[in-house]
C-alpha cells in the first residue's frame, strides 16, 4: 500500500470514529489495518470534538489534484452534516439528503405511477384486480429456496465473463455469496479489501429468477464489487489517497457507486439481451416455463421503471411528516402494486437509520449516470468506476463534454 500523509490518516481517522458511533457507517474499509485496530481500542471521541476534527480536515484538503480537491470538499461536506446530526441537531430531512449526497430529489409526479399502472393491465393478461395478477405473474417466477444458490452460481459466470470482456480484472479478485434474512435490503455486497467480496442475498422475501441476473451485475460485475477493486488498486494502493480507504454510506460516493451498479446490467447486456440469456439459460435451469417472450418482459421491465420514484416518494412523504408509517407502507403497496411483505420491507428500509436518506442513491445515480453517457453508456460507466466523479459533474457533463 503507497505511504498514506497525516492529511489522509486524520481523514481515515475521523471516519473511523464516526463509525464507533454510527455502525455501517463505513460500508468497506480498505485503509491502514493497524489504524483502525488503534481507533477501535480508544473511547469514542465526544461529537462536540469530531465536529473540530471536520472543520481542521476542510482546511486541509489537497489541492495538488483538482478532482481530488473538488471530491474531498464534497466528501466532506457530507461528513460534516453527519456529525452535525451526531451533535443532535435537526436538519430538515431534504436539506440532510442534498447535504449527505450531492443531489436534490424531488416528489416524482403520482400521474407517472398510474399511468404505469394502466400500461401494466393491459400488459398482463387475463382480468381483474391489476395488484393480483402482478403477485400472480410474480410467484411464477419465485424461486424455492434450495435452486437460489446454484443459480447465482450461473449468474456469477455469466456476469464475470461478460465483465472481463469489457474491461481488465486482477486475476486473483472474485467473490463469495450466501444467504441471509431478517435485513432491511434485498441484496448487499461486503467488500473486503485485495479484490474480495462477501454478497449476501436476502431470503425474507422470494426471489425472482428473473431478477437473478440484474441482482448480480448489481453486487458483483460490474457493479459493487468491480467499482470497490478497481479503486482500491488505483487510488488506495497506487496512489496513496485516504479518503478512498473508507468507502462511506452516507457520502456523495454513494449515488456513483448505485449509479454504477443499477446500470451494470445494461453494460454487460444491451438492450435488454439479460431477457433472452434469463429464457435461454436461467429459466430452464430453474425449471420454469416463461409467461412470456424476452421482448415482451423487456417491455414490461420498461414500465415497471416508470414505478421506481414509488420508494423516494414515501421516504420524503414520511419523513416530512404527511404519511404515517402505515400509511408508507399502503402508499408503497398501493402505488408500486407490492405484496404486503414487500411493502413492508420497503417501509423498513426507508425509515432504517442508515438507509433513510441513501433511498435515493439508485435512481438518483442511474438517472445521473444516463444523462451523462448518452447513447452508449459503456466509456462513461468506465469513467465512473476509476475516477473520483460526484453527482453534481455527472449532471452537468454533458453540457461541459466531461
Amino acid at each position: 500500500m503507497h505511504q498514506l500523509d497525516a492529511f489522509d490518516r486524520d481523514f481515515l481517522r475521523l471516519t473511523l470514529e464516526i463509525d464507533k458511533r454510527v455502525d455501517g457507517y463505513i460500508d468497506a474499509y480498505v485503509g491502514p489495518p493497524e489504524l483502525a485496530a488503534a481507533v477501535r481500542a480508544t473511547p469514542p471521541r465526544p461529537p462536540e470534538a469530531l465536529l473540530e476534527d471536520v472543520q481542521a480536515l476542510q482546511a486541509r484538503i489537497p489541492v495538488d489534484d483538482p478532482a481530488r480537491r473538488a471530491y474531498l470538499t464534497a466528501v466532506l461536506r457530507a461528513i460534516h452534516c453527519s456529525v452535525r446530526l451526531l451533535n443532535g441537531e435537526t436538519i430538515p430531512y431534504l436539506e440532510e439528503v442534498s447535504a449527505l449526497y450531492d443531489i436534490q430529489p424531488q416528489l416524482v409526479d403520482e400521474a407517472i405511477f398510474t399511468a404505469a399502472q394502466r400500461e401494466l393491465d393491459g400488459l398482463l393478461p387475463g382480468g381483474g384486480d391489476l395488484a393480483e395478477r402482478m403477485r400472480a405473474r410474480r410467484s411464477h417466477y419465485n424461486l424455492p429456496q434450495e435452486k437460489i444458490l446454484p443459480l447465482l452460481e450461473l449468474a456469477r459466470a455469466e456476469t464475470r465473463r461478460r465483465t472481463l470482456a469489457l474491461i481488465d480484472l486482477p486475476g486473483d479478485q472474485g467473490v463469495e455469496i450466501s444467504l441471509t434474512s431478517n435485513q432491511p435490503w434485498g441484496a448487499y455486497n461486503w467488500y473486503k479489501g485485495n479484490g474480495r467480496s462477501h454478497i449476501e442475498f436476502n431470503v425474507d422475501t422470494p426471489i425472482s429468477a428473473l431478477g437473478l441476473i440484474t441482482t448480480f451485475a448489481h453486487e458483483a460485475y460490474p457493479g459493487h464489487h468491480t467499482e470497490h477493486l478497481l479503486k482500491e488498486h488505483k487510488f488506495v494502493q497506487a496512489l496513496g489517497y485516504g479518503e478512498m480507504g473508507a468507502a462511506l454510506l452516507h457520502s456523495p460516493a454513494a449515488v456513483i457507486a448505485e449509479g454504477i451498479a443499477t446500470t451494470a446490467v445494461e453494460i454487460i447486456f444491451p438492450a435488454g439481451a439479460h431477457h433472452d440469456w434469463n429464457v435461454a439459460v436461467l429459466l430452464p435451469a430453474a425449471g420454469i416455463e416463461p409467461l412470456e417472450t424476452a421482448a415482451q418482459m423487456e417491455r414490461f421491465d420498461q414500465i415497471m421503471h416508470a414505478l421506481r420514484g414509488v420508494r423516494d416518494n414515501a421516504a420524503i412523504l414520511y419523513h416530512t411528516g404527511r404519511l404515517t408509517h402505515a400509511q408508507a407502507i399502503d402508499y408503497l403497496q398501493s402505488y408500486g402494486l407490492t405484496t404486503p411483505a414487500r411493502a413492508s420491507r420497503s417501509a423498513s428500509f426507508i425509515t432504517h437509520p442508515l438507509f433513510r436518506a441513501y433511498i435515493f442513491t439508485y435512481t438518483q445515480g442511474y438517472d445521473l449516470l444516463a444523462q451523462a453517457g448518452g447513447a452508449d453508456k459503456r466509456p462513461f460507466f468506465i469513467r465512473c468506476l476509476t475516477e473520483q466523479l460526484l453527482p453534481s459533474q455527472l449532471k452537468h457533463a454533458r453540457v461541459t463534454g466531461r
